[in-house]
Order: C-alpha cells, then structure tokens, then sequence
C-alpha cells in the first residue's frame, strides 16, 4: 500500500540535512478557493503562504484492528492574529464575507522549499470546525472529515404514507410451492418440497403501507423486484407460509404504489399449510402386542414412513382389541381457520383368520379429546372361516375438522363375537396430515416477508451476495463516493468471495441484511468491517483504501528497517486481556424474530492451554447480524476463511508489538497504517531480539504520528 510520493519528493528524501515545511489550505465557500498559510513563508506555485503558525502541529492517525475502524486524529493550529486584508485575520475567518467553518482544510508537507505544489505530499485533510482567539493569537480546531458525517438512511419514504422503503443486501429466497389447496394427490407421499418450505428462512421484511377495500400493500423496493409474494411469520407454527389470492396466483412481482414498489395481497392474507404431527405415542388393549411391534407403526419423528414391520397375530381375547396413535405437539397456526381437513394414510394386508362368525378392522378419531367418532369402518371384514378378506391396499382418507387440533388420537380397532377367534395381518400407517386454510385482516399483520434479492451494486450493477460488496455499495449510494475501485479493493475482493487454498467460490462472507428505519450510516459502515473483517479509511490525500490482513504465505513489506533508520525502539507483548481464544458465536439472524437461527463455538484450543485459561474464563459472545457464512469451529491457516479464523488470526494468541521513531525520511514519508512492514533478520542490523525471538515476522502498522521532520509508528505483528 503506502502512499505515492512525488517523484521531487522522493528524491529529495534521499538527501541528507532536508528542511520540512507546512503548508495549510483553508477552503471557504464553495471549496473552489482557499487562503494560504504555513509554518514558514513560502511561495508555491505563485501563491504566497505566509510563516504564521506558531505551533508544531502532528497528524495523527490509527486502525483498531479489534473493531476493523479507522481514525484521524483532530489537529490544532497556533495562528498569529496578523492583518489580513486590512483586518485581524481573526475577522476574515468568521463572520467576515467568505465562510470558513465546516470547509476542507488541506495539509502540504514541502521539503527544501520547492515552489512546485505538485512535488508536495498531502498529508492531510479535514475540516474547520472550531475558531477562537485573543488579541495576539488564533486557535483553529480541525477534525477529519469523512463523507458519511450526519447521514442516516433509509432516505426515501412512501408518498402519502411517509413509510420508508426498506434497504435491503444480500440473496433472499421465495418460497416456491404456496400448498394453497384441499386435496392430498399422491405427489403428496413423496413431496421433496414440502420440508424445504416449512423451513425456508431467507426472507426480508416489508412493512405495511396502505391498504384499500380489496387490496393491502407493504412497501419493499425504490424499484421492481422479481419474488416478491408476500410471505406470513406464523409464531405458532415458526414457519414463513406463502399468502396467496383467492385462485392461488398472487402477484409475485412488486407493484408501484404510493409512489413506490410494494408487495400486493388481498387484504384477509389467505394462506395454507400441510402439517404432520410431532410427536407420536402408541398403545394397544391386548398384551400379545409387544412394544417392537406398535414402534413400527409410524416411525419417532412423524415423518413419511421409509421401513415398518408386520404387527404378526394375535388372538381376540375381548370382543374388542385395539392399537392407539396419539398424536401431541400439533403446532397450531395463528389466524381464523377457514377450512380444515385431517387426512391419514393407511394399509391392511391379509395374514390369516381363525374362529366363526364376523370380524372386522376398522378405524376412529378424536380430537382434542373428544370421544371417538367412527370415520372409517371396515377396513377389512370376515364373515365366515376360510372365505375372503375384503382386504384394503393402501389409501388416503380424509375428513373435516372444525378446528386445528393441538392433540388427535387414532384407533385401529379389531372387533370380534366371542373370545377364541383370532386375526393376523399388517397394518401399516403411512402419513397423518392436517391441512388447513386460514386467513387474517390487515390490522392484524404488519409486516410481511418476500425472498427478492437486495440492491443491486452502484458500480456495475451486479448483485451484491458478500459484505465488502454492500459497504462499497453504501458509501457510493449514500455518501456520493467515487466508483472508482478504492485502494486494495482488489485483494480485499478475491479474499472474501474465493479460497485461495483451491481458488474456490467461498460463502462465509456472505450478507443478509435490511434496514426498515433510519439508522446511522458510519455505525452501520464500521458494524459491517467489523463483520466481515477489513477496515475502510481515508488517505492523507483524500481517497480510500480498504485494509486486510493476508494470510501470512502471501504477506509482503513495504519497508524493512534497519537499526540506522530507527530510534527509541520499544518491543512489548499485545496484552493478555486482548486475548481471545474462545467465541460464542450467533449468526443469521431472524427475520421476524429477535434472535438468531444459527450460533456455533469457536476455540483456539492451543493457546487455552498454553496461557493457562480455565473452562470459563476469555470467552466472547458475538452475534453477526449481517454476516450469514457459517464460521469454523477453529481458526484456520488462511485466516481470511471465515469471520472467526480471521480474529483468531490476530487476536488467538498473545503477539509482539513494536513502537519507534523512524528517523530516516527515505524510508519513512510514504508510510501510512495498514502498511505491512519487518525489521532486518540479518545478524547485527537491529539493536536486540524481541523477547529472544527472531525479526522474521511481519508488522502492521496501527499508529502513526507524522510531524516536520519525524515519523513515530506502532505496529502489530500479523503474520
């Protein structure tokens, strides 16, 4: 990285016993001119900055790599109140015709007085935000001006309702299927779909806008989005149910609406869901039916059966025997139900027959309780020894409910006229299913979900799938920056969408997230560095770069520093509070609800037990609330891998860090943080070893102190 010195610059850095000058340009009004000053009269590119600063200002500037920020430090200027154009300058700076204060306020560093702006470093640039002064002396305040001051968004609201649109990132996905029907066909037995719907959760929210006698809008894009159906959060049942119109085909694209896109409905939300029961017990009256056998019936998760037994003979020792399925934990739907039907899936198959006279199978419900109603009867029916079974293969019956049942029992029922007879035969239950229909009013829902895409990126177009791609995409969209690809936007890219182990597309680093009210623009900027691991900072000359840590194979130095370019140099440990070997990790977050679908635990099981950590100590609880990749268990050797082998890269274990002044301006006026540098491994060009170790590793540069004549640097080893 490091900044591009002039090539004048450059070379008279190189030269020894150089003089070092400030240059400072205040902007006023439009910013299109600006009045000189500087520490020593000078006279550059014919404009005279007179020698009036009486202080000697340092630019100060930092990353912290524990939060992926960045940060200028604010500068004070010592002036003489000298006569400006008739006037104390202190009366041209305010309240005077030409308006200084929140202006651009631009930092030159000259070396040898060269009269040339274009062979000067800018080292510098903020904004006038604070004036004082006395008869003698003016004191101005400047502090780093960055584009996303004072913005929050969403910034486009609805034209009536005055609802914002919602800002959204990320891939989302619709629901396909709407299961809006009353019929069990047989693609039913073996519905791939049905279980991907039920727990589809990549949705975004829309929240209401209006609503007119037929119709109900929720407000969701500045433009028209594909897989917009609307999409119910039922909390009873914990599932995203597809809302569909009378004849099952509701707009699935966003319509234009108060002025913006909305997702359409009727307005009762009509939906439907195909629900199996939980939880199954199974009983039976007669002892010779043993537990293996009833275990066969359904299987433990009330899901398609894929194996089952034959239940084998048993002898009528009642005039009546019979096997009980109850089934418990029906999750109950939220809404008026408009319809309901309970079907079950069943077969009986002959095994063989003893005794006289009439016998059947037959089959009850109840519900919630209820006492047992006959629903079907003679599933399989005998008259007389040695005749034919009316047998039954197998079928789905059905029959309404008036209400969605939080408990069913089924009875398979053997009935007989005396004791002595017997039957023997297998009874197979494949599938119990509820299908119901329900709706509800607007005033009841105010928000609904929709699988479209998130915006589109303002530099070409593309979707955005990963975070860096939203953060560009934001300071672009919200703060007027350039589209022009920021410094190491490159290296940042490859790292975050491909694995450099086999150059494979990775999704670790992907983005789910949206914005339904106004937020803070900077806060959301740093949350989303924070989780997607990279810093965005400002150059001294005004442009951006985006700042990684590579893994340590591909790390390389801008500068390597000898015991000659150097002076005051401190070598310490990173502090042990620091440490972090161990994180709780909450990841993908609800849409509808206040929690998170995912957590997994992270741990740097190594430098626990090298440093002593007990079970419950150095434990960090993070939720990511926009980043959606599944993170390690373990950091990784490319600690670009993921959210946690990147932290764990920097902050798994305890490292050294190095502060000194760097006294040779050949190798220190383009150094910036976030530079990659190292000091000689070569015997006897560095003063001492640290801690005993060697100079191999790479640093990163975190502070940086930057005054006429003098560079003082921090840095962070890294790799």
């Amino acid at each position: 990285m490091s900044l591009t010195l002039p090539a004048a610059y450059s070379s008279a850095s190189k030269v020894g016993n150089i003089q070092e000058n400030w240059i400072v340009q205040l902007y006023y009004d439009d910013g299109s001119s600006f009045t000189p000053i500087s520490l020593a009269d000078t006279t550059v590119d014919s404009v005279f900055y007179p020698g009036v600063i009486t202080n000697v200002p340092s630019v100060r500037s930092s990353i912290d790599l524990a939060k992926s920020t960045a940060k200028t430090g604010n500068i004070s200027l010592s002036v003489v109140n000298f006569q400006y154009k008739g006037d104390d300058f202190s009366a041209e700076l305010f309240l005077g015709t030409r308006k200084y204060i929140n202006r651009n306020v631009k930092i030159y560093s000259q070396l040898n007085g060269d009269s040339t702006l274009a062979n000067c470093l800018q080292i510098y640039q903020g904004r006038l935000i604070d004036i004082s002064h006395d008869d003698g002396s003016i004191t101005l305040q400047l502090t780093e001006q960055r584009p996303w001051d004072f913005i929050t968004f969403p910034q486009t609201k609805t034209t009536d309702s005055k609802v914002p649109v919602p800002v959204s990132y990320g891939a989302f996905t619709a629901s396909s299927n709407s299961y809006y029907d009353d019929t069990v066909s047989s693609h039913d037995l073996t519905d791939t779909l049905f279980d991907h719907e039920l727990t589809n959760t990549d949705v975004r929210p829309c929240p209401l806008n209006n609503a007119t006698d037929n119709n109900i809008f929720f407000v969701s894009d500045l433009t028209a989005k594909a897989d917009s159906k609307a999409e119910h959060w039922d909390s009873g049942l914990q599932k995203f149910l597809p809302i569909n119109d009378e004849d099952d085909s509701a707009i699935t694209t966003s319509v234009s609406n108060d002025g913006q896109y909305c997702t359409k409905s009727e307005i009762e939300l009509k939906r439907a869901i195909k629900l199996r029961p939980s939880t199954v017990t199974v009983s039976a009256n007669d002892d010779s039916i043993t537990n293996s056998d009833l275990a066969d019936i359904v299987d433990s998760d009330g899901d398609w059966l894929t194996s089952y037994a034959t239940l084998g003979s048993y002898t009528a020792s009642e005039s009546v025997d019979y096997i009980d399925l109850e089934f418990t934990d029906i999750q109950v739907p939220q809404g008026e139900i408009t319809q309901a039907k309970l079907y079950v899936t069943s077969e009986l198959t002959e095994n063989g027959l003893s005794g006289s006279g009439g016998q059947h199978l037959r089959m009850k419900t109840s519900v919630d309780g209820s006492s047992f109603s006959t629903l079907w009867t003679q599933i399989g029916y005998h008259v007389n020894p040695g005749s034919a079974w009316q047998t039954r293969a197998k079928t789905t019956d059905s029959t309404a409910i008036s209400s969605f049942p939080s408990s069913l029992k089924i009875r398979a029922e053997w009935s007989a006229p005396g004791a002595g007879n017997s039957m023997r035969g297998t009874f197979r239950i494949y599938n119990v299913m509820i299908v119901a229909e329900y709706k509800s009013r607007d005033d009841q829902t105010k928000t609904v979900y929709i699988g479209a895409d998130g915006l589109v990126n303002s530099w070409d177009s593309s979707a955005i799938s990963y975070g860096h791609e939203a953060h560009r995409d934001m300071l672009i969209r919200y703060t007027g920056y350039t589209t022009t690809a920021p410094e190491n936007w490159s290296a940042l890219d490859t790292d975050r969408t491909r694995n450099t182990a086999d150059d494979g597309d990775i999704a670790t680093w992907k983005i789910r997230w949206w914005a339904l009210e106004p937020v803070d623009l900077k806060k959301l900027l740093e949350q989303m560095q924070y989780e997607f691991g990279f810093i965005f900072k400002f150059r001294a000359d005004g442009t951006g770069s985006y700042v990684h840590i590579l893994q340590t194979s591909e790390l390389s130095a801008v500068q390597t520093f000898k015991k000659e370019d150097i002076a005051n140099l401190k070598i310490n440990n990173s502090s042990f509070g620091d440490l972090l070997t161990k994180m709780e990790i909450s990841y993908e977050k609800h849409p509808a609800e206040s929690r998170y679908l995912s957590s997994v635990t992270s741990t740097n099981s190594t430098a626990r037990t090298s440093w002593n950590i007990q079970a419950k100590e150095n434990i960090s609880e993070v939720n990511l609330d926009m980043n959606v990749g599944t993170p390690n268990s373990s950091g990784q050797t490319d600690g670009n891998a993921d959210f946690y082998s990147y932290y764990d890269n920097i902050f798994g274990d305890i490292k050294k860090i190095v502060s000194c002044d760097i006294v040779n301006p050949a190798v220190s006026y383009d150094l910036e943080t976030g530079d990659i540098i190292q000091f000689s491994n070569t015997a006897g060009e560095m003063p001492v070893e640290p801690f005993g170790d060697d100079w191999a590793d790479y640093y990163m540069i975190t502070n940086l102190n930057r005054s006429p004549g003098k560079v003082g640097i921090t840095a962070r080893e890294v790799g």
